[in-house]
């Protein structure tokens, strides 16, 4: 795939190519013009500063806008909501408490975990949530702790995904 350009995308089989591809749909798979703007918007939120020299945003051409329309398409995909896959989603959640034997002979109680969890996890994408799911049982010596669990997802996400999502929605709705 050349650079700075979005075509035929394979859905990616696994939660590291899932991510990948995230990176990417933010970063290189967009025109250069496009993927400058982001990082100097990226640098100005994070530093309070513009860089020097100031990156002009990008002009709004009818293959700018497609190449974002695509871009945002893609992104929407692949950053879905576990909730809308809530069987998927119990079933991550499933295999962590098994991974870390916290069955305690309760259905209801185990039912009722992995639902709270579930409804915690919702927002998140499910690559994320298998990435964070891979690290906790090859990192962690005991069960996460919902929240840290969280933050390894949010991690997962990929650290310039969802800014940058959200800078390429606000400039084509302007």
């Amino acid at each position: 795939m050349a650079l700075g350009r979005i075509g035929a995308i394979e859905r990616p089989r696994t939660a590291d190519e899932a991510a990948a591809l995230a990176e990417r749909l933010v970063g290189d798979l967009l025109p250069p013009s496009m993927a400058s703007w982001l990082a100097a918007k990226e640098t100005e939120s994070r530093t309070g500063m513009q860089p020097f020299p100031r990156v002009a945003e990008p002009e709004r051409t009818p293959e700018m806008m497609a190449a974002v329309t695509m871009a945002l398409t893609s992104l929407s995909e692949i950053l879905e909501p576990s909730a809308k896959r809530r069987p998927e989603l119990a079933v991550e959640i499933a295999k962590l408490f098994a991974a870390f034997n916290l069955y305690t002979g309760d259905a209801a109680k185990s039912a009722a975990q992995v639902e709270v969890w579930g409804e915690q996890l919702g927002e998140f994408p499910l690559f994320a949530i298998r990435k964070a799911y891979r690290w906790a049982v090859r990192s962690e010596g005991k069960m996460p702790s919902l929240s840290s669990f969280i933050g390894d997802v949010k991690l997962a996400m990929g650290s310039k995904v969802l800014e940058r999502k959200r800078l390429m929605h606000q400039w084509a709705n302007q």
